[in-house]
């Protein structure tokens, strides 16, 4: 057999995907495995001249399924999960012991701890439970100074904010709690207050220390010789810690489609074998076979092993042994070994991007390549375009077997990623290299060393000015957001066809022809799935989940767009770049008709910012300017961007079947006299028989104002909660004018407010309102269609 290892392992991974998307019952396996074990010797021993044929194969291929499917399992039944009941604990005094340490950041300093106690109770499980643990900068205390101490293996103890991990809050958002849960991590904890940090116990455990103090001092080498820019990149390719490069520069690679560049993967394996072997040139074949081995085995040590270094260093080792023992080596077998021990160490890495990246890439190298190399071959053309075209296949070959997870994962599809990649794979090439041979002339002379290290920055600035000039280019990427798993699998059937077609030698006529029928048809096929979360011709409300703050999307029923408020705006995050914007790309939409403001705090006006940047902002409602700074600047900002904006005030405009009412008397002197919250702008919208209210931050002081005003106009099917559910809001006499059958709450998970207050939620309750809340549900969606109000579960589609 040509690929035994191959087979052996496609069988394997299919039981892991059958448990992972069925999960049957433990039993089944308990039973069927015995059984197929029985068959498969009781047909070697009685019908010898079966294995002649292919059944015996087959029985043992499924024996390998099962084995897959119940390893799985056997992790499933083993996998960690939040191990509290309340998403977040405050000042709990924390004891454990530290199981990793992260390189430090400029804010923030993080490792793995493994809990053992709580508020000194012992924290009783059977299983280990490890979590993240943040420390933050402190005018008391430097985080460095901790970071100098702690060692891999200390028990340590100190004060910090024990949280759940956000998981999926609104379609399609990243599962952050579920990535944690597949790397054996239950949740996080925040110190923000560092002098309670002590070491208890100063166990050391010796090897994964060292490696750390070795990364450590690596780490602090490269900030001294290079630029923060510089270091950060390096860092990336080097060490395997991408968190120090901006997110903007993270953006614009992913737009031109190099991002692969900047995880270590197997170009930078490529890179490190030939830099080593050059070294090595002139000893003993023997040595600078297993030097480079050696010296590859290091370097995953020092990456920390992600899955994309560990294979490239399996199939490297495997490679460079075949050579030196004069044994024929097979690209298909290599992948497959390495495959096969990253699964058995952890069946989750299955579902890991970096795995499934990696791997598509290589194995889509290893059966496209050759036929283009071939065919490339057989051209008469110049040795130079001829080398440069096989470089460009090799990338075009990559991109192929990639396609469906890049644009699950970025939701981009590169359209200039193979050009990109002539000058950026060189560059990234050269930094490896010069990286380390600095590091390596550092230890002779740092004034040396800073020579190299020049010409090195010279050479990532130049980087990133192509990469972000390529990015900007209109056509660089186009914008993919509705791609699913089955999409992907429709994918890798067409190509699989194209493939065997190839192979069939069809004639070249009939090829050209029906590649293109083909592939018209996979643009038809793979939007078979697409549903639309906000329906056409209905009225869709969504209360976009952005912790403590306000967002409501609005879909009129002739598909025009409103968003009420856009979430905070912070240092170091920011809901309407990331949260809103992608949000509105994954839904399909391009623009906002109508943008309103409430009023000016930043947890509801600090995410519109980034969306006029964007320019998808056509017209927009504020409050009446004050005399505050923010308030100027604000409308200085909006002038300087050219956006059309409103005052709110006692008006209406109608919007595809639908009346939207601003409830704001600005003429009245009681009205000018509130404060910032009681100023809220107050929305009515009504869908033929049904309405709703949203009335920001208002107070009990612009309720009361409300109700003297518009009365019974108040009444409303749907009533968004004043002020995130504040006791200072939703007064009794509010609620019986208003009378509504719903409420929606917006607020962070267990804030520092307390939103929601347990007294609302007690009146919402004894008026049987039903109550919608963003911090126990994620984003919510009510749909009208003029008669009745649903609520649509969009986690379940």
């Amino acid at each position: 057999m040509k690929y035994p290892v191959i087979i052996l392992v496609i069988s394997f991974i299919l039981g892991i995907l059958i448990e992972e998307l069925i999960i049957p019952n433990f039993y089944f396996y308990l039973i069927l495995i015995p059984i197929i074990t029985f068959l498969y010797f009781l047909l070697q021993r009685k019908f010898t001249q079966f294995t002649q044929f292919k059944s015996i194969h087959l029985i043992f291929t499924l024996l390998i399924f099962l084995f897959g499917a119940l390893y799985l399992n056997w992790e499933h039944d083993n996998r960690v999960s939040y191990p509290f009941d309340s998403p977040k604990i405050r000042n709990a005094e924390i004891i454990g012991k530290i199981c990793k340490i992260d390189l430090i950041k400029n804010q923030k300093l993080s490792f793995t701890l493994e809990l053992e106690k709580i508020n000194n109770k012992k924290f009783e499980s059977e299983l280990s439970h490890r979590f993240v643990c943040n420390f933050y900068k402190d005018s008391t205390i430097s985080i460095d100074s901790i970071y100098n101490i702690i060692a891999i293996g200390n028990f340590v103890k100190f004060v910090g904010v024990i949280n759940k991990a956000r998981d999926q809050r609104n379609p399609g958002e990243f599962n952050y709690q579920q990535y944690l849960y597949n790397k054996n991590l239950s949740g996080i904890i925040n110190c923000y207050r560092p002098e309670t940090f002590e070491i208890i116990d100063n166990h050391v455990e010796v090897t994964d220390n060292f490696v750390f103090l070795v990364r450590k001092a690596l780490d602090e080498k490269i900030s001294l010789l290079h630029n923060s820019k510089s270091s950060a990149l390096l860092k990336g390719i080097l060490l395997a810690d991408r968190s120090e490069i901006d997110y903007d520069i993270k953006t614009s690679f992913i737009d031109s489609g190099v991002i692969h560049v900047l995880a270590v993967s197997g170009l930078h394996v490529g890179f490190i074998s030939i830099i080593i072997f050059l070294l090595l040139g002139r000893l003993d074949i023997r040595v600078k076979y297993f030097g480079t081995i050696f010296g590859l085995i290091l370097f995953l040590i020092l990456t920390g092993g992600h899955p994309s270094v560990f294979r490239a260093t399996i199939m490297a080792s495997v490679y460079l042994l075949a050579k030196l023992t004069n044994r024929v080596t097979n690209g298909f077998n290599s992948i497959a070994i390495a495959a096969l021990i990253i699964l058995l160490i952890n069946p989750n890495e299955l579902f890991n991007p970096g795995f499934l990246l990696s791997f598509s890439a290589v194995l889509s190298i290893l059966i496209i390549y050759p036929k283009l190399s071939k065919a490339i071959n057989q051209l008469n053309i110049n040795k130079v375009i001829k080398n440069v075209l096989l470089f460009i296949s090799v990338s075009f070959a990559a991109q192929i077997g990639t396609l469906p997870f890049t644009i699950i994962y970025f939701n981009k599809l590169s359209i200039i990623s193979i050009l990109a990649n002539l000058i950026v794979i060189p560059i990234i090439g050269l930094n490896v290299s010069i990286g380390i041979l600095t590091l390596a002339i550092s230890l002779l002379s740092n004034y040396l060393a800073g020579i190299f290290a020049s010409a090195n920055s010279f050479l990532i600035d130049f980087l990133y000015y192509f990469v972000n000039k390529i990015s900007q280019l209109d056509f660089s990427y186009i914008a993919i957001y509705n791609f699913s798993t089955l999409d992907g699998i429709i994918y890798y059937a067409f190509i699989s066809l194209i493939f065997y077609l190839s192979i069939l030698g069809i004639n070249r006529k009939t090829y050209y022809v029906v590649i293109p029928l083909l592939v018209i048809s996979l643009g038809n096929f793979i939007t078979l799935d697409d549903k639309k979360l906000l329906p056409d011709r209905k009225l869709s409300i969504m209360a976009v989940d952005v912790g403590q703050g306000d967002s409501f999307l609005i879909k009129f029923p002739n598909s025009k767009i409103a968003l009420i408020d856009a979430g905070n705006y912070t240092e170091y995050f920011d809901t309407g770049d990331r949260i809103i914007f992608p949000l509105l790309k994954r839904l399909g939409i391009n623009r906002i008709d109508y943008a309103f403001i409430s009023h000016l705090d930043t947890d509801h006006f600090g995410g519109i910012i980034s969306l006029i940047n964007y320019g998808i902002i056509n017209k927009l409602y504020l409050p009446l300017q004050d005399s505050s700074i923010k308030s100027v600047i604000f409308e200085e900002f909006l002038q300087e961007n050219n956006v059309p904006y409103n005052y709110y005030s006692d008006n209406y405009f109608e919007e595809g079947n639908c009346k939207v009412y601003l409830l704001c008397d600005t003429t009245s002197q009681e009205y000018l006299n509130f404060d910032s919250n009681n100023k809220s702008g107050i929305i009515k919208i009504v869908h033929g028989k049904n309405s709703f209210l949203f009335v920001g931050d208002a107070e009990h002081e612009a309720e009361n104002f409300l109700i003297k005003r518009y009365r019974n106009f108040l009444e409303s099917d749907v009533l968004k909660v004043g002020h995130h559910g504040s006791k200072t809001s939703t007064s009794n006499n509010f609620l019986e004018t208003v009378n509504p059958k719903y409420g929606i709450i917006s607020a962070g998970i267990m804030n520092r407010f307390n939103h929601p207050s347990d007294e609302v939620i007690k009146k919402l309750d004894k008026n049987n309102i039903e109550i919608f809340r963003t911090d126990k549900d994620g984003a919510i969606i009510l749909i009208s269609d003029g008669k009745e109000i649903k609520s649509l579960n969009w986690k379940e589609l």
